[in-house]
């Protein structure tokens, strides 16, 4: 009863989850407007007036083309009856998710990180982050050619939960909008806090998974042999 309870608790869980990214994302998508044309008093745009016109702009309209794409593409990825009744198109798809982002996402967000708005601290966060998303990527890319298929689902949740760092970057800065936190070191800290937070709490629940998996087996095993 408690493994049903808590296999009913996990759906739900990423079911609110995955409406929450949609939901986020679609508010990306609908600042569009102001991105195209660039509208220089919009948020995000504000102030990068000097040098969006040179290769900033290409490296920024890159990046948010491929970072939606990704987001849904993961989501689908992700979904145990999509891996399990279409493991065709669970390749193909992991194919563009994996060139997706190794030759976009990342390499964008890594440029760009160089021009964040709230000095270096900021601007290394997003740095670290764009190399630790291609690092994930690559690393479950390659677990799944020697066919290591549960570590490449273990890098591939850490990729997308570092995709969703922007997810989370925005959820972030909405809270300390409505509390009325203006502080400057929250601009400093929440490009860590966004992917650093969720793959700590991935990996110590995934640890503290696989150590029962490991005693289970073991009950069982000296069960067997008494």
């Amino acid at each position: 009863m408690h493994t049903i309870c808590s296999a009913a608790a996990r759906r739900i869980l990423s079911v609110v989850a995955a409406l929450l990214i949609l939901k986020v994302t679609g508010s990306v998508l609908l600042n569009y407007r102001d991105y195209i044309p660039p509208n220089f008093d919009s948020g995000f745009l504000r102030g990068r007036e000097a040098y969006f016109a040179g290769s900033y702009h290409w490296v920024f309209y890159a990046h948010i083309v491929s970072g939606p794409l990704a987001l849904i593409l993961g989501l689908v990825l992700l979904s145990e009856y999509v891996r399990q009744w279409f493991p065709r198109w669970h390749r193909v798809l992991g194919r563009l998710q994996v060139l997706g982002v190794l030759l976009f996402v990342a390499p964008s967000g890594l440029w760009m990180a160089f021009h964040a708005e709230a000095g270096p601290i900021a601007a290394c966060g997003f740095a670290t982050l764009a190399i630790a998303t291609a690092i994930c990527t690559a690393m479950g890319w390659r677990s799944a050619v020697k066919r290591r298929f549960a570590e490449h689902r273990r890098w591939m949740w850490r990729s997308f939960l570092l995709l969703s760092s922007a997810v989370v970057l925005r959820m972030l800065g909405g809270l300390a909008t409505v509390t009325g936190v203006g502080a400057l070191w929250i601009d400093q800290v929440t490009p860590w806090a966004s992917w650093l937070v969720p793959i700590v709490v991935f990996d110590l629940c995934d640890g503290g998974n696989r150590l029962r998996n490991r005693a289970f087996i073991r009950s069982v095993r000296a069960s067997a042999e008494q």
